[in-house]
């Protein structure tokens, strides 16, 4: 970056108002002594992770200026204290969070250091994640847009960032729907070690000005052209105008971390050459040269600001580290729609598919809650999805049901940040198979989203998915993925059997007050034994409640999804033979799941089978297999047994594909095997 050579003004000439550069100054001291503090607690061993903001200062207090703090929403990366503290966020609290200790406001101490969060200041939870934050910020500008708020969405990172694909996502999305998205990218030149060089060949907003957005390269260690570029194009984004992106310069002067060490990487002579851009010492010599103020001045303001600055420190270390919490109060919300479920009333006899309930049950709640948006690939009218469920709802809701990108991490991401903005998305995974791109978001962001901010933000969003075998699907359409969700803490997973749950639990799904994995198996669509009569608009299942499909003495088959038809068919084979009388529990729900049902069945029969799709190894059935062995290891007289598919992919041929799969006769074979002890 080229030398600049300042001519002298007045006051009237000069860009940036007096009084901005003040407080611009003010803020930035007060992040500079906050850096400062936290060496010492570095050293001290009493913070566990700091990523310095030294260089950084004059974008992130700029920007908290010249957007609307208390007004505008904020997405921040890991390396953003100065956002905060620029906003307003006391500093006490920047401390208690940094340190994690008790009263923490952040997120009572249980996220990581530098990770804010305040409703107050509408600075949204974030993770120390690279990336994830551009498609929730994303989600977030699209409620903005659909409540009709003049909001603007800020959301940050480094330039390391930008390679991931959810960067590219989050731009193609947020200028597809001219949303009001304000990207920064800070750009340092580093991700921790490694140089732009080895990230890009190409300038950010170069990218971004491929995606046919408006793109501004600025010195971000300079005021001016901040101050005379971003107020118009602040104001573009917030009248509806579209997203923008600014690619800022910066200078890393301090480490990537407190566990990293720069010298390793950097020469003397570039460590060197960066301090004449020090945004601090660079305003002292603008307020020297233009007589704002003294070097006695200066002194003093920098004295009562680290006396200030420390004094909330030591207030913040003098607190214990968080006492009596309960890690578990926010994994899910507290309120639920539902806890007992009702008698189901029928307006008719006649038989519906399974498609037809989970349509009628998405049309009625999206007739009762205006704030249900839908998306996903192929969803939209004419076509309605791949299977057709959504087919006429688009109709139905202009606007509200559409077709998304081919972006998975963008159907759930985008879904993500909109929910956390007061909305509740319902989006569709079109087959279980392609969900991954989705997982960093589902994992990462969505499911820690109310536990990491200590209940003070949450994502209610419904995952539809499209899963299992049985149709010739392959190795590409017919995965079961209930085990995989069921081991991340934050989300329910529900998997329905019949027409009637499918419909009661959707309407349940559409109602919490958390993120739901809705598991529609594709098999079961329009099989004629998931038909049932339709259930009427009232009916609601709450998550966690079994159902007995049928009644028996002898054994307890515990299934779910395609094994629930098996184990029926196969429990009426038996009993038929009068071979055994057999007791089938559909669970319906495995997160969370009806262990009370279940331990009670096997009390009474004292033998247990579990039949799912998934395979054996590693299946859900183990999980209640071991609970079972734990709880009523006393009541059991013989081995649980568990049946599912082989650990193999599901093969094309339909002949292979039964080979891989459960089938009624490996179930009976398997409750026979239990029977014989």
């Amino acid at each position: 970056m080229p030398k600049r050579s300042v001519k002298m003004s007045s006051a009237t000439d000069r860009i940036v108002p007096d009084e901005v550069i003040h407080e611009l100054y003010e803020k930035m001291l007060n992040i500079y002594y906050v850096e400062e503090r936290m060496k010492v607690f570095v050293k001290q061993g009493k913070c566990t992770f700091n990523a310095p903001t030294r260089g950084h200062e004059k974008v992130q207090a700029g920007m908290a200026m010249l957007l609307k703090p208390r007004h505008d929403w904020f997405y921040t990366y890991y390396r953003e204290k100065g956002v905060a503290i620029a906003l307003g966020m006391d500093l006490k609290d920047v401390f208690l969070g940094m340190l994690s200790r008790e009263g923490d406001p952040n997120s009572g101490g249980v996220n990581m250091p530098e990770q804010w969060s305040s409703r107050e200041l509408k600075l949204v939870s974030q993770t120390a994640c690279t990336g994830t934050q551009y498609l929730p910020a994303v989600g977030m500008a699209k409620a903005c847009r659909e409540s009709g708020s003049d909001e603007v969405v800020y959301v940050s990172s480094g330039e390391g960032a930008t390679s991931e694909g959810e960067f590219f996502e989050a731009l193609n999305w947020a200028q597809r729907e001219s949303l009001p998205v304000l990207f920064v990218v800070q750009n340092n030149g580093y991700a921790i070690s490694v140089p732009q060089k080895s990230q890009t060949s190409s300038k950010i907003h170069r990218i971004a000005e491929g995606f046919g957005m408006q793109a501004h390269p600025l010195d971000g260690t300079w005021f001016e052209p901040m101050y005379q570029i971003l107020p118009q194009v602040i104001e573009n984004i917030r009248s509806g105008k579209g997203p923008a992106l600014v690619e800022c310069s910066v200078v890393r002067l301090e480490s990537h971390s407190s566990s990293d060490d720069q010298k390793k990487y950097r020469s003397d002579e570039e460590l060197a050459e960066i301090l004449d851009r020090d945004p601090v010492l660079l305003t002292e010599k603008y307020l020297l040269r233009h007589d704002l103020m003294t070097k006695s001045e200066i002194e003093d303001l920098r004295g009562g600001i680290k006396e200030k600055v420390d004094a909330a420190a030591e207030a913040a270390d003098s607190h214990p580290f968080p006492q009596n919490y309960d890690v578990m109060e926010h994994v899910f919300s507290k309120t639920f729609p539902v806890t007992k479920e009702s008698e189901p009333h029928f307006e008719s006899d006649q038989n519906v598919s399974m498609v037809q309930a989970i349509n009628s049950g998405l049309k009625e709640e999206m007739e009762r809650n205006p704030k249900i948006y839908m998306w996903g690939e192929d969803i939209g009218d004419p076509k309605g999805g791949v299977f057709g469920v959504t087919r006429g709802l688009g109709e139905a809701f202009p606007g509200r049901v559409v077709n998304s990108a081919l972006a998975e991490a963008s159907i759930v991401g985008i879904a993500g940040g909109m929910a956390t903005g007061g909305y509740k998305p319902i989006v569709e995974i079109q087959f279980a198979d392609y969900i991954w791109p989705g997982f960093m978001q589902m994992r990462d962001e969505i499911a820690t989203m109310r536990w990491r901010s200590g209940g003070v933000w949450g994502s209610p969003i419904v995952v539809r998915v499209a899963v299992g075998g049985y149709i010739k699907g392959g190795p590409w359409h017919s995965a079961n993925i209930e085990t995989y969700f069921s081991h991340i803490p934050g989300w329910y997973v529900v998997y329905p059997s019949t027409a009637a749950d499918a419909k009661g639990l959707l309407k349940t799904a559409a109602r919490a007050d958390d993120p739901v994995l809705f598991l529609e198996h594709k098999g079961l669509y329009r099989r004629m034994d998931a038909r049932t009569p339709e259930p009427d608009s009232d009916y609601l299942i709450p998550f966690g409640k079994a159902s007995i499909r049928r009644e028996g003495s002898d054994l307890t088959i515990v299934a779910w999804g395609t094994a629930a038809h098996l184990a029926q068919r196969a429990s009426e084979q038996l009993e038929e033979e009068d071979v055994a009388s057999v007791e089938v529990i559909d669970l319906r729900t495995l997160i969370p799941w009806d262990k009370e049902r279940v331990f009670e069945s096997v009390k009474k029969t004292n033998r247990l089978l579990i039949a799912h799709e998934d395979t054996v190894t590693m299946g859900f059935g183990a999980e209640i297999a071991a609970c079972v062995a734990d709880e009523c290891i006393s009541y059991l007289d013989g081995p649980i047994g568990r049946v599912g598919a082989k650990d193999c992919f599901v093969p094309s041929a339909s002949n292979l594909e039964l080979e891989v799969l459960p089938s009624v006769e490996t179930v009976r074979a398997a409750a026979e095997r239990v029977l014989a002890y």
